[in-house]
């Protein structure tokens, strides 16, 4: 009975034994599963890609009949603003200021005639407001202020690949004008184009497997790529083929601009000539001797006389008829302040004054039998520099027409006076003359050489960038100044000649000292209670100008002005 006893109690404790690990396992079981659960829901939630869609009302900010515009694959602002253009009758309508900052400065808007005008080498075009082209649609119109150009009639006269994305609520155009060559790359298998890098992204598009895509920005694992259904996001890289290089071209062929010249293989070699009156004309007989080499005179006949397109005019049949009979051009300057000060704005800005003093400009040089005109605009105020350009364009078409050469004068370039478009000019004219002179001017506030080496050497180096060698002119002064500094320690100076300057520096017994920097003798001196200095412009000076022109392969130059020279100084300019 006992043996019984412990053997059924045994028996029990077996059983309560299993029962309390059956539990534990059991726990043990659903903690894995908990882990396993968490992990896998850890494992989607970070790696699994997301198919939220992006939304594209933010993404393009635009609806109704606005666009967005794409340039060379960027979205264009205007400081924090979106420029924004405009969908019309089925054609696309770029803003007038983005197109002639970005696209084609040529277009240009006569806010006084209110027309738009494109000029071609030998034709002006004019575009009404409104007014239907050979598209069917108008050419441009205007909404209050803003100007809107037809994007077909850009790309009549611009060097552009575009496309365009408009049957959607969100209109966008793409814009390509740079054309280097692209990094493409097609899809290996489907995959979504998504806002940013990274699978948790919201998608833009979803693209086809052997889509191609333009890569803009490769990273490690993502790239951001322009897609041909007109989105710029992310692709994975691993959905990528391998990349190829494609180049870019709009098939455009430019107008071509004819360039009179003064024949093959001869130098220009220009002699400023100031008159300021007509009598003034008479003494060009006794100039000539000394004027060894000079093929072209430019007398200062032409002074615009107000802000409506009249002139004061100087010129002389006779003066033209004995430069021919020695053999040389004469290009009437016409300058903008011998006749008082003029509105530059007020004067340029109009079609119609604009017309009326060309015609007066070519009239009068056919009378004359004149064989060209060089433009002397000086202190040209930034707000009139596109009314500047488009009256040179409107100039550089009649002269064209009547076989007229075209010169125009400019500063040394520089960031402050860019305005002045010497790529533009060069394009349109014959001859691009450089002042390199006034370094140091009349008001400057220190003292210095008017035309050191490095600034002609500036002058050389960036006009030859933006247009040919060939058509350039540096211009050089035949004067100096003597800088004077009073007790006070007030600086004024005084122009003289070069055959003044000289006497000068005799009279005063200056002693010279070579500059090698400067490219010129310097002197000073105490003359009672003045300091006076000098930077002597003298045939060592000058022949140093020179062979700077020689060594960066410029043959034309010129000299303000005739009858400032010493006898023979000709000669260091034209290498006789």
């Amino acid at each position: 009975m006992e043996n019984f006893n412990t053997e059924n109690q045994s028996r029990k404790r077996g059983r309560r034994e299993g029962r309390s690990i059956l539990p534990f396992f059991l726990i043990f079981f659903i903690f894995i599963l908990g882990i396993a659960g968490f992990g896998g829901y850890y494992y989607v939630k970070k790696y699994m890609p997301t198919k939220e869609r992006a939304d594209l009302n933010s993404y393009f900010s635009v609806s109704g009949d606005n666009v967005e515009l794409y340039l060379n694959h960027e979205k264009v602002k205007d400081g924090d603003q979106l420029t924004i253009g405009r969908m019309r009758d089925g054609e696309v309508y770029l803003p007038y200021g983005f197109v002639v900052r970005n696209l084609n400065i040529r277009f240009y808007y006569d806010d006084v005639e209110k027309n738009l005008r494109y000029a071609l080498p030998e034709e002006l075009l004019l575009f009404t407001d409104g007014e239907k082209g050979e598209s069917g649609k108008a050419d441009f119109f205007t909404d209050g202020k803003s100007i809107f150009i037809s994007l077909s009639l850009i790309e009549k006269h611009t060097a552009l690949l575009s496309r365009s994305y408009t049957d959607t609520e969100h209109k966008r155009v793409f814009l390509e004008n740079e054309f280097t060559p692209a990094t493409v790359a097609s899809l290996k298998k489907k995959e979504a184009v998504r806002l940013q890098g990274g699978v948790k992204s919201p998608i833009l598009t979803d693209l086809e497997e052997g889509a191609k895509v333009i890569i803009l920005e490769k990273m490690e694992k993502w790239s951001k790529v322009e897609t041909e259904d007109g989105f710029i996001g992310y692709l994975r890289n691993s959905r990528l083929n391998k990349e190829t290089s494609e180049e870019r071209s709009s098939g455009f062929k430019a107008p071509e601009y004819s360039h009179k010249n003064l024949g093959e293989g001869v130098k220009p070699v220009l002699a400023f000539h100031q008159i300021s009156n007509v009598e003034s004309n008479k003494g060009l007989q006794s100039l000539l001797t000394n004027a060894t080499g000079v093929n072209i005179l430019a007398p200062t006949w032409y002074a615009i006389k107000d802000n409506e397109g009249n002139l004061n005019s100087y010129s002389d049949a006779a003066y033209v008829a004995l430069s021919h009979s020695t053999g040389r051009k004469v290009f009437a300057t016409l300058n903008n302040f011998d006749a008082g000060k003029i509105d530059l704005k007020s004067l340029l800005s109009s079609g119609t004054k604009r017309s009326k003093l060309i015609e007066a400009l070519i009239q009068d040089m056919q009378e004359k039998g004149i064989d060209g005109i060089n433009v002397d605009i000086e202190l040209l105020p930034e707000k009139a520099a596109r009314d500047y350009l488009e009256f040179m364009r409107e100039l550089s078409i009649a002269c064209r027409k009547n076989g007229l050469y075209l010169s125009v004068d400019c500063y040394v370039p520089f960031n402050y006076n860019a305005y002045y478009n010497i790529q533009e000019l060069g394009t349109i004219c014959d001859y691009v003359v450089i002042m390199c002179y006034d370094e140091h001017y009349a008001g400057s506030e220190e003292a210095g050489s008017v035309s050191s080496l490095s600034y002609v050497s500036r002058g050389i180096e960036e006009t030859a960038a933006v247009m040919d060698k060939d058509r350039i002119i540096i211009a050089l002064p035949f004067y100096t100044r003597v800088w004077i500094t009073d007790q006070s320690g007030k600086l004024r100076s005084e122009a003289l000649s070069i055959k003044a300057a000289a006497a000068w520096i005799q009279e005063k017994n200056v002693s010279l000292e070579w500059l090698s920097d400067i490219g010129q003798n310097y002197g000073s001196i105490q003359d009672g209670n003045e300091k006076k200095e000098i930077w002597m412009e003298d045939e060592k000076s000058m022949k140093e100008k020179m062979k700077l022109l020689k060594e960066n392969g410029i043959q034309g130059v010129a000299a303000w002005k005739l009858g400032q020279e010493p006898e023979g100084f000709w000669s260091i300019l034209t290498g006789e």
